[in-house]
């Protein structure tokens, strides 16, 4: 997307004014063993193909782009229906979030468009979170397939802490 390519972009071209590299991930349940082969970038806002993007985040792996995450917003949704055409719908999925409250779950579902072994997500998301606060929006992440299964043991669940739950379903859907 725009001047982040998958396999291509490295860190340091980016523009140090506009991306700050965010804290160290740690291989999931540790505390203490650093995941080196990762690093993660982020922004406020962005341009991306003359878009403005909020929260975007980029994944490198060995110093090269495998994942990118922002804010998915109208502009956004417009630009990929003219690129891309629909995507694929992804099942929904109820979870229970907010543990004060019965009854007020956060609903999530997608749509996705593959590309080889580039991945494009959208997660969608409504209801409650773990703050039992209503909470609306959806986030669009890209990657690739096969280095993000390189870096699966990594905690990256910082960036978007709905992306594991959303897996997990569509793990789920597939297998049945």
């Amino acid at each position: 997307m725009g001047n982040y390519s998958i396999g291509i972009t490295t860190p340091d071209s980016l523009n140090r004014f506009v991306f700050k590299e965010e804290d160290q991930s740690y291989v999931k349940g540790t505390i203490a063993l650093p995941c080196a082969h990762i690093r993660i970038f982020a922004s406020d806002t962005a341009k991306i193909a003359n878009l403005s993007v909020a929260r975007l985040f980029l994944f490198f792996y060995d110093n090269t782009l495998f994942k990118l995450s922002c804010d998915y917003s109208d502009e956004l949704k417009e630009t990929l229906l003219k690129q891309y055409g629909t995507g694929v719908s992804r099942p929904a999925g109820s979870f229970q979030f907010c543990t004060k409250e019965a009854g007020k779950p956060l609903v999530m579902w997608g749509e996705s468009w593959q590309h080889a072994d580039i991945l494009a997500l959208i997660i969608h998301r409504e209801g409650y979170n773990a703050d039992c606060m209503m909470e609306k929006g959806a986030r669009l992440t890209l990657f690739s397939q096969k280095i993000s299964a390189l870096a699966s043991d990594c905690d990256l669940s910082h960036t978007d802490p709905f992306m594991e739950e959303f897996s997990k379903l569509l793990n789920d859907h597939e297998k049945k």
